[in-house]
């Protein structure tokens, strides 16, 4: 870990855990108003799920989502309030969530304190950051109420689902997005970590192919990225647009570009100091994942089940998918993402 660096003081978010503690109090129970109408949408043809824990996907508005999460959706839409301070991480599942959680969360508390004393070292970057859709499925949706500006908070959400009060305002977004086939490739490791192996759930061929339909969570995964991509380009100084591999190769330069989106640029002082380099290795997967609270801790999710700390942490790199798949299989995968995204400027 890098040495003691005093750098200017900026505006800070504090650990989301330790705002839900103090406002245990303020958990109610999720309304049921919407069960009727969930129960008209059209549900999955597949039978066999990723989780065992899975609830049936259905599809709301063109996306694929567990019942739970829809209503949770629902409820967000009707009920959140955005403020122009807010900015908001949203990614598709297994797209670098953790990293960016982590990264957005300590360029935002970076002060005269030590990074060796940060609070990633005793919080799970989940712990920092709120993942919406599970605190309004969980009736915790009030807490967020009371978050300090700015408030920071994380969706998986497409820009298409966001609630007006997101897309209509001046809050920022961070977009982070990844090539499809290592979605795929963390979706199989982690599926692996929840349920204790393979044996316990799909083999990797049927999650391929249910990923290739669309059929996972918030897929299907194009529509998410072309989504947020369409909206950037309307409205640069809302969304920022990163792409997770590049983000590996070149940590620092989007590390400082991540900071001036947000309204907090490192001063020269503190470039000088090695400060963003300082952060970059605070957040990095070989640091966060020997602290102990990413050893032992577990999260809770909307599936009342837990979900270990350790789970978030497999490989901070780019191509395992070559590990796992075919070359035909790659090859299929990366034809329709290239249709899917012809004419918009994106590649994979």
């Amino acid at each position: 870990m890098a040495s003691n660096v005093c750098v200017a003081n900026v505006d800070f978010p504090i650990p989301y855990k330790t705002i839900q503690e103090a406002n245990s109090h303020l958990i109610e129970k999720l309304p049921q108003e919407h069960d009727a109408l969930i129960a008209t949408l059209p549900l999955e043809p597949f039978l066999e799920r990723p989780f065992s824990f899975d609830q049936p996907y259905r599809l709301y508005k063109g996306v694929w989502m567990s019942e739970i999460n829809i209503r949770g959706t629902l409820v967000m839409q009707q009920h959140f309030k955005s403020c122009r301070t807010d900015i908001f991480l949203a990614s598709f599942p297994k797209s670098g969530t953790t990293w960016s959680k982590a990264m957005i969360f300590a360029t935002l508390t970076r002060t005269n304190n030590s990074l060796n004393q940060h609070s990633l070292n005793t919080h799970n970057p989940h712990q920092c950051v709120p993942y919406m859709e599970v605190e309004f499925v969980t009736g915790r949706s009030q807490i967020l109420e009371v978050i300090p500006s700015p408030r920071v908070m994380n969706t998986h959400l497409p820009y298409s689902l966001l609630p007006h009060s997101i897309t209509e305002s001046s809050c920022r977004i961070v977009y982070v997005w990844r090539d499809p086939k290592d979605v795929i490739v963390s979706m199989w490791y982690f599926a692996q970590k929840i349920l204790g192996g393979a044996d316990k759930m799909v083999t990797f061929d049927q999650l391929y192919e249910r990923f290739y339909q669309g059929l996972n969570s918030y897929g299907p995964v194009w529509n998410h990225i072309f989504g947020y991509w369409e909206e950037c380009k309307r409205r640069p100084e809302k969304i920022i647009f990163l792409k997770y591999e590049h983000i590996l190769q070149e940590p620092v330069k989007y590390a400082k570009q991540l900071a001036h989106f947000m309204g907090c640029p490192y001063s020269e002082t503190e470039e000088n100091h090695g400060v963003v380099e300082q952060i970059v290795e605070l957040c990095s997967f070989k640091t966060m994942k020997d602290f102990d609270v990413n050893k032992y801790g577990n999260l809770p999710t909307s599936e009342n089940i837990n979900v270990t700390n350790a789970s978030f942490f497999k490989k901070d790199e780019a191509g395992d998918w070559k590990n796992h798949m075919t070359r035909e299989m790659a090859e299929r995968l990366d034809t329709i993402t290239k249709e899917k995204f012809n004419g918009s400027g994106l590649q994979i």
